[in-house]
C-alpha cells in the first residue's frame, strides 16, 4: 500500500503543477490563443455547421483548396476505445494542463518500469514535462504532436519491461499507451518512436545473445509484436481512411513527372519543401542555453533591452515590444520558429555524467538514438547523410519539418540523466573516485562550453538574420546587441544552474548526506531553470478570455462579399498569406487554405498557377495597373483562377484589404464547346494554361473509353454558344450533395468548378454515371440531350467499413485489458495466500 501510496502522491502532484502553470485557464476561465487549434475551426467551417445543423457527416468540405475530402477537416469519429480512455488520462483536457501532465505521467511510468525509486521518477517526470518543446508546441495549438509524444516514453517503459521478463505488467503498459499513440494520430511521432525501438531492439538483442537468453527475448518480441497489432485495431476506423486518402496527397508520390521548377519529382514529399525547418548544427546548442539562437522570431522585449529604447521613438514601442524577431541563428533552412528546443543545463549535465558513469545497457540505446535524434533534426545542414535517408529509408520522405525529431533527444536526455542520478546514488561509496572524476569531466565539457559563450560567444558570432534584410539599420544594430547579450545572459544562467547542481552532487559523494537532500536540491533547480525558461513562451498576457481563442473577425473586405445573396461562389485572398492561413476558409469557400495534406493534383495547380510567383504577381501588376478595372484585364490572365469559380479577390491594400468582383469566374458550371486530349497530366497541367476553359475542356486520353463515341470525336461543337443550353446550380444544402440542372439540343459535355475526387459520384435523372476528370482537377460530365436534375453526392465507404473494424477492435482491446488486470490481481491474491 505504502508503494500505491507514493504512485498516487506522485499523481497529484503532477496535476497540482500542470495547474499551476496554466493557473489562469484553471482558475481565471482563461484560455491560450493556440494558432493550430483556431485554424482547425476554419478547415472544416462548412462540413461542422452541416453536422451541427443535421447531425449528419459531409464526407467533404468546400472550406478550403476549392474542396477537399473532409476526412481530414471534420471526420466521424469511429468507435474506439482509446479515445475515451485518453480522456480520462488527460483529465478530459487536451490543449493545455491536460496535456502537460499526461508528459509527467507518461515519463513517470517509464522510469518505474526502470526500478528507480520514486522521488528519483518525480524529478525525472518534471525534467522531461518541462523542456520547452514541449510547452512551446501547446502554445502554437499542436496538441496532436504532442499527444503522441506524451505516449513515448511509457511504450518504452512496457517494451523494457517485457525484456526484462514481467510480461503482464510490460504487456498491459505498451498496449495502452501505443494504441493512444495510434489514437492520438500523428505518424511522424510514431515513426520516430519507431526507429527508437528498431534501435533499442537491436541492443537488446545483442545483449540477449550475449547473456544467453534468446528464448526470453523471443517470447517478449512475439508479446509486444501481438500487443502492436491489438492496439492498432480500434483506430482502424481512422487509419485506413486516411492511409487511402494519403495516396493522393502530397505525402502520396507525385503526379507529375516535373514540377513547376522544371525538376524531376519524387515518391514522396519534395526534399527542399520536406527539410524546411532543419535545424542548425551550432543550434543544436540551444539544449544547454536556451536563447543560444535568441529564442524566437515573435519573441516578447523587456524595457530594459536596445530594441525596446530603439522603439521608442515610433511611439508604440511597447506594442511592438510583444513580438520582435530575435531568432537569427545561422540556418538558411529555418526562416521562423516559435520558441526553442532547451532540454535543461542541469539535464545535459547529468546526461553526459551518464555517458560516463551508467553501465547498464539502455545507455548504448539512449546514445546511439539521440545520435539518430541530432542527425535527422539536422536535415538540410547534414545534406550528405539526409538526403541518403530521404530516398532510402521507408516511408521518411512523407514527413518533413526534420526539427522535429528532437523530441526523440528530449525523451533520451531526460532519461539518462536520471539513470546517471540514480547511478550516483546506488553506487558512489564503491566508486568514489570514479564518480568525482567523472563530475569533474562532465562539468567541465557542459559548464566550459557556456562559460565559452558566456565570455566570448559576443564575438563568434554576427547574430544576424535573413529577417532583418527588410528592417532600418537603426533597428538591427539593437537587435544584434540584445542577441548577444541574451546569449551571454542565459550561457551564465546556466553555467549557474550546472555549478550548483554539480556541487551538491559534490557534497553528496564527500560528505554521504541524506539522499533525499541531494535529490530535493537537484529536483528543485531543474524546476526552476525549465519553469523559467518556459515562462518565456507562456507568460500571463497570453491567456485570454475563452471567446477571443476562436474568434474570427471578419475583415471589412470580407463583409463586403458576405452581402452577395448567392453564397455559391469561392474567394482568393491576395492580401494574406494565402496558402498558409484557414481565417479565410471560416467565411468563405477559399481557393487557399492550410494543411500540410492538401490533394497532390491541388498542390500541383498552386505551384504552376495560384501560388507561382510569376502567375500571382503578373494578376496583381494587371490588376493594380488597371486599378481594379477588370475590363481592362484579358481572362487567358489567369484561366484557372476563373475555372475554380473564384468569384472574389481579396488583394492588399495601402489601408486594408480591398474585395474585386470577378467578372470572369465561370460559376459552378458550364458546357464547353470542344475537347482537347492530351497524353499525359505533364502535358495536362500545362495545356490548362493556354485555353479558354470557357470553351475548351483539357482531358487526358486515359479517360477516353468512359466516353460516349460522339462526344469523343467532338460531336459537342457549339453547345456552350447556343443560347438554349444551360446549366445552373439549384442546390447546395451539403458540402457533400450538390444538385443541377441542365438543358441541351444535343449531347454535352459540363465543366464543374469542383475539385475531382474517387469518392464523388454523379446520377443523371437518378441514374449512376461516369464522372471525368478534367483540366488536371475538375469534375467533369457527360450530359444527354434534354432536361435532367444532375446529383453529386459524396460518400467514402471505407469510413463505413473502418468504423465496423473500429469497433471489434475496440472489444478485443477490452476483453485483453480486463484479463490481464485480473491475471495480476488473481496473481496478487495468490501471493499472498
Amino acid at each position: 500500500m505504502k508503494k500505491w501510496g507514493g504512485y498516487a502522491g506522485a499523481v497529484l502532484l503532477f496535476i497540482a503543477l500542470s495547474i499551476a502553470f496554466f493557473y489562469p485557464i484553471v482558475l481565471e476561465n482563461k484560455t491560450l490563443v493556440q494558432y493550430d487549434v483556431k485554424s482547425g475551426i476554419g478547415w472544416g467551417k462548412d462540413a461542422r455547421d452541416y453536422h451541427e445543423n443535421t447531425g449528419e457527416y459531409a464526407h467533404w468540405s468546400n472550406a478550403m483548396f476549392s474542396g477537399m475530402p473532409a476526412n481530414y477537416t471534420y471526420m466521424p469519429e469511429s468507435p474506439n476505445v482509446f479515445k475515451s480512455i485518453g480522456r480520462v488520462l488527460m483529465l478530459n483536457n487536451a490543449n493545455n494542463w491536460g496535456l502537460l501532465f499526461l508528459y509527467m505521467l507518461g515519463f513517470y511510468i517509464l522510469l518505474i518500469s526502470l526500478r528507480c525509486s520514486n522521488l528519483l521518477s518525480i524529478i525525472g517526470a518534471i525534467a522531461y514535462a518541462f523542456c520547452s518543446y514541449n510547452l512551446v508546441i501547446i502554445d502554437a495549438g499542436h496538441i496532436a504532436k504532442g499527444l503522441v509524444m506524451a505516449t513515448m516514453a511509457p511504450i518504452i517503459g512496457g517494451i523494457i519491461l517485457c525484456y526484462k521478463g514481467n510480461y503482464i505488467w510490460g504487456g498491459l503498459i505498451t498496449l495502452l499507451f501505443t494504441g493512444l499513440n495510434i489514437a492520438w494520430a500523428h505518424q511522424q511521432i510514431t515513426y520516430y518512436l519507431l526507429l527508437v525501438i528498431i534501435i533499442l531492439f537491436v541492443v537488446y538483442f545483442l545483449y540477449a545473445i550475449k547473456e544467453k537468453t534468446l528464448p526470453q527475448f523471443a517470447k517478449a518480441t512475439v508479446i509486444l509484436i501481438a500487443v502492436a497489432l491489438l492496439a492498432i485495431s480500434p483506430s482502424l476506423g481512422a487509419l485506413l481512411p486516411t492511409m487511402d486518402y494519403s495516396k493522393e496527397t502530397m505525402r502520396g508520390g507525385a503526379v507529375l513527372k516535373t514540377n513547376a521548377e522544371g525538376k524531376k519529382e519524387s515518391s514522396g514529399l519534395e526534399l527542399d519543401y520536406a527539410y524546411q525547418w532543419s535545424y542548425g548544427k551550432m543550434e543544436t546548442f540551444t539544449l544547454l542555453v536556451p536563447n543560444f539562437a535568441g529564442g524566437s522570431s515573435t519573441y516578447k522585449v523587456g524595457k530594459d533591452t536596445e530594441t525596446y529604447k530603439a522603439l521608442l521613438p515610433t511611439g508604440q514601442a511597447a506594442q511592438y515590444a510583444q513580438s520582435m524577431p530575435m531568432y537569427w541563428a545561422d540556418n538558411q533552412y529555418k526562416t521562423f520558429t516559435s520558441g526553442t528546443v532547451y532540454a535543461g543545463a542541469i539535464v545535459c549535465f547529468l546526461f553526459v555524467l551518464g555517458l560516463i558513469i551508467v553501465r547498464r545497457q539502455e545507455k548504448w540505446w539512449i546514445l546511439g538514438a539521440t545520435i539518430l535524434s541530432f542527425i535527422l533534426a539536422w536535415g538540410r545542414n547534414l545534406y550528405v547523410i539526409n538526403e541518403f535517408l530521404f530516398h532510402n529509408l521507408p516511408l521518411y520522405n512523407k514527413f518533413r519539418t526534420p526539427e522535429m525529431a528532437l523530441v526523440i533527444a528530449n525523451m533520451t536526455m531526460a532519461m539518462l540523466a536520471i539513470l546517471a542520478l540514480r547511478e550516483l546514488i546506488t553506487n558512489h561509496k564503491t566508486h568514489y573516485k570514479e564518480y568525482l572524476k567523472a563530475i569533474y569531466i562532465a562539468g567541465g565539457i557542459t559548464g566550459g562550453i557556456c562559460l565559452l559563450f558566456a565570455l566570448f560567444g559576443g564575438s563568434m558570432f554576427d547574430f544576424t538574420s535573413n529577417a532583418d534584410k527588410n528592417m532600418p539599420d537603426w533597428l538591427q544594430t539593437a537587435l544584434v546587441a540584445d542577441r548577444k547579450a541574451m546569449l551571454s545572459s542565459d550561457a551564465w544562467r546556466s553555467f549557474a544552474f550546472i555549478a550548483l547542481s554539480a556541487v551538491a552532487i559534490w557534497f553528496f559523494i564527500k560528505k554521504n548526506f541524506d539522499v533525499k537532500y541531494l535529490l530535493a536540491i537537484v529536483g528543485v533547480l531543474i524546476f526552476i531553470d525549465l519553469w523559467g525558461v518556459d515562462k518565456r513562451y507562456i507568460y500571463e498576457e497570453k491567456f485570454v478570455a475563452k471567446h477571443k481563442s476562436s474568434e474570427f473577425v471578419a475583415s471589412p473586405a470580407t463583409n463586403m462579399i458576405l452581402q452577395d445573396k448567392d453564397p455559391n461562389y469561392r474567394v482568393l485572398n491576395m492580401a494574406a498569406n494565402t496558402f498558409n492561413e484557414s481565417n479565410t476558409s471560416y467565411f468563405h469557400k477559399s481557393l487557399g487554405g492550410y494543411s500540410p495534406a492538401k490533394l497532390r493534383r491541388y498542390q500541383d495547380i498552386i505551384d504552376f498557377y495560384l501560388g507561382n510567383p510569376k502567375e500571382a504577381n503578373r494578376l496583381m501588376n494587371d490588376i493594380f495597373s488597371n486599378q481594379g478595372n477588370f475590363g481592362n484585364i484579358s481572362p487567358n490572365t489567369f484561366p484557372v483562377i476563373n475555372m475554380l469559380n473564384a468569384k472574389y479577390l481579396i488583394m492588399p491594400g495601402q489601408n486594408g484589404e480591398i474585395p474585386l468582383l470577378n467578372p470572369y469566374a465561370l460559376g459552378n458550371a458550364w458546357l464547353v464547346d470542344s475537347i482537347k486530349w492530351v497524353d499525359s497530366p505533364d502535358e495536362e497541367i500545362v495545356a490548362i494554361g493556354n485555353i479558354n476553359p470557357r470553351t475548351t475542356a483539357v482531358i487526358d486520353k486515359s479517360w477516353k473509353d468512359k466516353f460516349a463515341a460522339d462526344i469523343v470525336v467532338n460531336s459537342i461543337t457549339n453547345a456552350a454558344s447556343d443560347t438554349t443550353n444551360y446549366i445552373r446550380l439549384t442546390e447546395y444544402a451539403n458540402p457533400g450533395h450538390i444538385v443541377y440542372q441542365s438543358n441541351s439540343n444535343t449531347n454535352t459535355f459540363a465543366l464543374f468548378s469542383e475539385v475531382y475526387y474517387k469518392t464523388w459520384k454523379a446520377y443523371i435523372n437518378g441514374q449512376e454515371v461516369p464522372v471525368i476528370r478534367a483540366n488536371y482537377i475538375l469534375r467533369g460530365l457527360q450530359i444527354p440531350a434534354g432536361k435532367h436534375k444532375i446529383e453529386f453526392k459524396c460518400h467514402d465507404e471505407i469510413i463505413t467499413k473502418s468504423s465496423t473494424y473500429s469497433l471489434i477492435g475496440s472489444i478485443a482491446v477490452v476483453v485483453v485489458l480486463l484479463a490481464l488486470i485480473g491475471l495480476l490481481i488473481f496473481r496478487k491474491y495468490k501471493n499472498k495466500a
